[in-house]
């Protein structure tokens, strides 16, 4: 999902705002539950990917809220931080391959203060939070050769490779804000920025996160 799609998701969202509330949606309580649920980009110290994330909470004051959030990020391309020197056998074999993948898992609890403006359909919205996040990265080799039998002259022999796996959980910390807008009662849809970091052993890992929103409060 691109900067400029979500942009068009707001726009759809900011016109439909402009349709007068409901009856039902206007008794909608100012306290309450609410569900939410994201997908759009991940962009971080590896590839852009995409990152999908449901959470659930409570709105404890028609400002304050409390979230709780689990978010999975897939095919991250982060650097695993290991060196490995191939010593080869010949040249008559395709080339070496590396191949590195990693995956992120995320709880995170969140506090959530709104603005609501526009008799409570518009709701800008700013969080602020941390939890935990489970990162494993995965580096395989594709493509290695064998030695040849000694006095064999032949080319050596190819094989797949081992495959590397690295995971831990670390604490993971995070900030953002968006803009929720209500449609038909208590049903929502909008988008969220946030930026995410996470402590990871050997080093810290940021990721932004560009997405859009929906949303249900009770």
């Amino acid at each position: 999902m691109t900067i400029r799609t979500l942009g068009s998701a707001l726009a759809g969202a900011l016109v439909l705002s402009l349709v007068p509330l409901s009856p039902a949606a206007a008794q909608i309580p100012p306290t309450g539950g609410r569900v939410f649920g994201l997908v759009g980009g991940a962009f971080g110290d590896g590839e852009t990917t995409v990152l999908t994330s449901a959470g659930a909470g409570i709105r404890v004051t028609p400002h304050l809220g409390l979230d709780l959030e689990l978010l999975y990020a897939d095919d991250l391309g982060l650097p695993l931080g290991l060196d490995f020197v191939i010593q080869t056998f010949g040249t008559e074999f395709a080339p070496v391959e590396r191949v590195e993948s990693s995956r992120l898992v995320s709880f995170l609890s969140r506090m959530t203060v709104e603005f609501p403006v526009a008799g409570g359909r518009v709701r800008p919205f700013f969080f602020g939070g941390g939890g935990v996040g489970n990162l494993r990265q995965t580096l395989a080799f594709r493509n290695l050769p064998l030695p040849p039998p000694r006095g064999n002259v032949v080319s050596p022999t190819i094989f797949p490779g081992p495959e590397i796996e690295i995971s831990s959980t670390d604490l993971a910390l995070t900030v953002g804000g968006g803009l929720d807008v209500t449609v038909w009662k208590g049903l929502a849809v909008g988008g969220e920025a946030r930026y995410l970091r996470l402590l990871h052993q050997r080093e810290g890992f940021d990721f932004a996160f560009v997405t859009s929103r929906i949303s249900v409060r009770f």
